[in-house]
């Protein structure tokens, strides 16, 4: 049985209801919020319909038995149970790349895909040191030197600060940057993303990169390629990975570009 549109899934919060155009659904960040969403909310809520993804409290409580795929996959239940506007847009920026990209491999199962998965600057690296080397030894290097810069303190024995997570291939995180009440759910959230190995998918996707880059990051797909079996766009906005959303002028461009997609994508699906 589906739910009414005004009874949305412990899931899914509504940012705001839009007459025309379809819903884009925002998957949460590492503490487990949308927040980073607002500003692209704010640009595209005349146009489009934007929820905000969330862990449930039954989901919290047992959260160190999910996989990130399962995370995903209960949000893509959700979504397709309850009475949202079609077509449905899929976003998540960095850490919540990952979720959004899982969550649109399985709701593309439940229903026929004719929304946008929209990535922002996520990467996808290959699990294993080896399998990296062997793909871009060059720029591998180079990463694997800034790591051991960055972290030879923590590297020693005894050293390691409970503070600083960053596995090698990681992104670094520095709980003491976050509230105290967020930082369980964010050890938690980063352990799922080291553990996690993506499947093949047919769907279609946009993935935004950052202008401001280190060594090789701009010249790839950020290894969406090898995955998304669909087309996938590739859109340079402005800014580093935070800057193009902290700093309003970088999320406006980035908002715009979105919407541009958007219009794009549904001229597409009318032609088809």
């Amino acid at each position: 049985m589906q739910k009414s549109q005004n009874s949305l899934p412990r899931t899914l919060m509504r940012m705001n209801s839009a007459e025309t155009g379809g819903s884009l659904v925002f998957l949460p960040d590492f503490g487990g919020h949308v927040i980073y969403a607002q500003p692209i909310q704010k640009v595209l809520s005349s146009e489009y319909s934007c929820f905000g993804a969330r862990l449930a409290p039954d989901m919290v409580a047992v959260l160190d038995d999910l996989s990130l795929v399962e995370i995903a996959k209960r949000f893509a239940a959700d979504i397709h149970q309850c009475d949202i506007p079609r077509p449905v847009h899929i976003c998540g920026f960095s850490f919540a790349g990952l979720l959004a990209f899982e969550t649109a491999r399985h709701f593309s199962a439940l229903e026929p895909w004719a929304g946008e998965l929209f990535i922002l600057d996520t990467r996808i690296r290959p699990r294993t040191v080896g399998a990296r080397f062997l793909r871009n030894p060059m720029e591998e290097m180079l990463y694997a030197a800034r790591y051991v810069v960055r972290n030879w303190r923590t590297l020693l024995p005894g050293m390691e600060d409970p503070l600083i997570l960053h596995r090698y291939g990681q992104i670094r995180m520095d709980l003491g940057n976050h509230a105290e009440a967020h930082r369980a759910i964010i050890r938690q959230l980063y352990a799922k993303m080291a553990e996690y190995t993506p499947l093949p998918w047919t769907g279609s996707a946009t993935v935004f990169r950052a202008e401001d880059i280190q060594w090789g990051y701009r010249l790839d797909d950020l290894g969406w390629g090898r995955v998304i079996e669909g087309p996938v766009t590739l859109i340079d906005v402005p800014g580093d990975h935070l800057s193009m959303l902290r700093a309003a002028e970088n999320a406006a461009v980035l908002a715009d570009k979105m919407r541009l997609r958007l219009e794009a994508v549904q001229k597409e699906s009318v032609n088809v």
